[in-house]
């Protein structure tokens, strides 16, 4: 049985946030689930040993998904070179809720599964309402 890990790399509080929603929704924290939340004074150096600690806490040797709220951003770099340097490893830009409920829901799979879940669940939670009634 595959076990993928989900790490959040974002602006913070944004990682600390979404973490308390999947707990009020499912419980309590997914075990699955670490969040590396980036301040902006944050020294680089020290964000990624911190990123590399969880990753390691949640590679059971079936991969981590890493997912970070904005390409091109402090977070979004860092996650960037997380995903680099830990070779079992998948990673998604553009976080929203039903993204990481999807990939939540897909944990039990290969990191490469999980990431391509997120994906469509976060391209189905985007939509336009219809029009307002009178």
């Amino acid at each position: 049985m595959h076990n993928s890990g989900l790490l959040l790399v974002m602006h913070a509080p944004l990682g600390n946030a979404l973490l308390q929603v999947t707990a009020h929704i499912f419980g309590a924290p997914p075990e699955c689930l670490k969040v590396l939340d980036i301040a902006p004074q944050a020294e680089r150096e020290i964000i990624l040993d911190e990123g590399l600690l969880l990753l390691k806490q949640l590679d059971h040797h079936e991969g981590v998904v890493i997912l970070s709220d904005c390409k091109g951003s402090t977070p979004g770099n860092i996650a960037e070179q997380l995903h680099k340097i830990v070779f079992n490893s998948s990673l998604v830009y553009g976080v929203n809720l039903p993204m990481l409920l999807r990939a939540l829901n897909y944990c039990g799979q290969a990191h490469q599964a999980v990431a391509d879940a997120a994906i469509a669940g976060g391209h189905a939670g985007i939509a336009a309402s219809g029009p307002a009634h009178d």
